[in-house]
């Protein structure tokens, strides 16, 4: 195994006889760890309240190994000196290993390492094996026979880090002025935590800038920002933006490193025609000659709320009528619908170049020519997302090469940007088969070329639960990489570009559970967690369950569908190790698996 990869500490059984133990003082903080040798000599360490947690694992998984298995351990030691690119570099990349039961980061943001190695030649003196190392790892061992587990171990450790993971010279501490925090409290069901997460990983302080009383504002979330100013964002946003802007950093007070947001409009983000009233649409798509059909949303807009296909002027008319303005603001945008695959395409770019790009298949929704039928749903809410797309390769470079001309024509050169679009006239087509929707060589195909057909350009990172699945399918995180590319920190935006060096590690389906349920019911919740019931239910299908999240509580309003307000229950993170098919198989079941009511 290369050295730079890791260094494995195992105290070999038959020559080491070790009695350990962890006293505690306020939990894990300041926990004493001692060993007892054949000798009866007796060694102490002091251990981070990290450190000490991992060694009580340890000691736990020996004692229900059971008889004739062993409890191996692997430290993470860094070869070369520098500081870490990300605190949980090591955790993130190791995601569903199977032969790993436990990863543990040891690190410190922009924690510095001297780089030197270690020896086993006393494996009771513990302190100076575990203050060099940077993450450790418990293995899942199936027999006392452990070479035999070696060299696949070996192999994936190469496969996931085979990044740079230690950066020369002095760490650079920066400060990010993040604009409008628009996700959701986390206590009720948000799930933009991992924006904060990611920041505090890479050692970056967030002064967030966003209206009074939001809930970043509160004391328990005070270590996720290093400071909140209260400043007044509306929608549409004001002539003076600029100045309210500049009033409130400078009442911060101190020197920042730069400035992002992640709101977007979707008129700004892609060719369409903008409206804010019927005559006004009526008028345009007269002008124009637009065909249906069309496809209308607010420019304000997010899970796909009040996104509708309208085939009539009629069903304009009640498109229209339909968006909430106090949640979307009042304009709106027209556009052609295009039948062809839908996929989301995610670039990361950096002065113009591309250091990594993927391709998501978004199965038809509800509202599409060729959607299922899924209760009272007839809108584009998501319900399935692919990784990676199964469309041909020549039509993912078609994607990749006419999506980044229209970026750098438009000028953005850098940052994290989520494309939505199509490939009209493509050779592969949804159809179902034994139940599975999934694409398939058309039958007939015309004598015109596919052409990328760009939807819409997100200038920000795919939604959390996205970002997610990206990070486990190819060990690159996308957040983390755009709080980077804000602060101008080019070493660890390309340390961090890299994904898995054999490409994605399974097939993985994002499973959105929407929010749908009769009519006739009241809009009150009436069950716990349904992701924890599912996995308690069936262990079968949480063995390839990688991430799952239950957004609601019993109790909570939660709109019907038909309002326009679209919520989702929950989502899982549906992976298959051998093929697409079986992934998209266990997807359905899951979705057919999931219970809840409404009363």
């Amino acid at each position: 195994m290369p050295r730079h990869i890791a260094e494995e500490v195992m105290a070999d059984a038959s020559k080491h006889s070790l009695l350990c133990g962890v006293t505690f003082n306020n939990g894990f903080e300041s926990a004493r760890v001692f060993c007892v040798n054949a000798n009866d000599e007796v060694k102490e360490a002091t251990f981070s309240d990290k450190t000490a947690k991992f060694f009580w694992q340890c000691l736990r998984a020996t004692a229900v190994s059971g008889p004739g298995v062993d409890c191996v351990v692997r430290l993470v030691v860094p070869l070369q000196s520098g500081y870490i690119v990300r605190s949980d570099i090591i955790p993130l990349r190791l995601q569903d290993l199977e032969c790993v039961k436990t990863v543990t980061s040891f690190a410190e943001p922009l924690q510095t390492f001297a780089g030197e190695g270690v020896t086993c030649s006393d494996c009771s003196n513990l302190e100076p094996l575990f203050s060099v190392a940077v993450a450790g790892l418990i293995l899942n061992v199936s027999s006392t026979d452990t070479e035999l587990e070696s060299p696949t171990i070996d192999l994936e450790l190469e496969n996931r880090l085979s990044l740079t993971r230690i950066l020369p010279g002095p760490a650079q501490h920066k400060t990010l002025v993040l604009v409008d925090a628009n996700s959701a409290d986390p206590a009720k069901g948000g799930n933009g935590s991992g924006l904060y997460f990611a920041a505090q990983a890479l050692g970056v302080k967030l002064v967030v800038l966003s209206n009074a009383n939001h809930w970043l504002e509160e004391p328990q979330y005070a270590h996720w920002r290093e400071a909140f100013i209260p400043t007044r964002l509306t929608n549409p946003p004001e002539d003076d933006l600029t100045e309210i802007l500049l009033e409130s950093i400078k009442a911060y007070g101190k020197p920042i490193d730069g400035i992002i947001t992640f709101v977007d409009s979707k008129y700004a983000s892609h060719e369409a025609y903008r409206a804010s009233s019927l005559d006004e649409a009526f008028d345009i798509a007269s002008k124009n000659d637009l065909p249906y059909p069309l496809i209308v949303k607010p420019c304000d807009g997010w899970s796909s709320e009040r996104v509708s296909r309208v085939d009539s002027f009629d069903q304009l008319s009640a498109a229209m009528k339909a968006i909430d303005e106090s949640r979307h603001g009042a304009e709106f945008v027209m556009e052609k619908y295009r039948a062809g695959p839908e996929v989301d395409a995610n670039f990361v770019l950096l002065d113009g170049e591309v250091l990594f790009f993927e391709v998501c298949d978004d199965l038809p929704k509800s509202a599409d020519t060729n959607g299922p039928s899924l209760g009272s749903l007839n809108n584009f809410h998501e319900l399935n997302s692919v990784y990676p797309s199964a469309l041909p390769t020549e039509e993912i470079d078609l994607l990749r090469n006419s999506f980044l001309d229209t970026l750098l024509e438009m000028g953005l050169k850098d940052g994290i940007m989520h494309l939505k679009g199509r490939v009209d006239r493509s050779s592969v087509d949804y159809e179902m088969e034994n139940g599975i929707l999934d694409l398939h060589p058309r039958k007939s195909t015309g004598s015109e070329p596919a052409s990328a057909w760009l939807i819409e350009i997100n200038p920000r990172p795919l939604g959390m639960t996205g970002s997610q699945i990206v990070e486990s399918t190819y060990g690159v995180g996308y957040w983390g990489l755009a709080l980077l590319i804000a602060v101008q920190d080019r070493s660890r935006v390309r340390a961090l570009s890299h994904p898995f060096k054999d490409g994605p590690q399974y097939h993985c389906i994002m499973v959105f559970i929407p929010a749908d349920y009769p009519p006739s019911c009241e809009d009150l919740y009436d069950s716990e967690d349904l992701c924890a019931d599912l996995l308690s239910r069936r262990k079968d299908l949480a063995s390839h369950i990688s991430r799952s999240g239950c957004f609601v509580k019993r109790g909570q309003k939660v709109p019907h569908p038909s309002t326009g307000v679209h919520r989702f229950l929950a989502y899982f993170n549906v992976f298959s190790r051998k093929r697409r098919h079986e992934a998209l198989q266990l997807a359905k079941e899951v979705r057919d698996e999931v219970r809840y009511s409404f009363k």
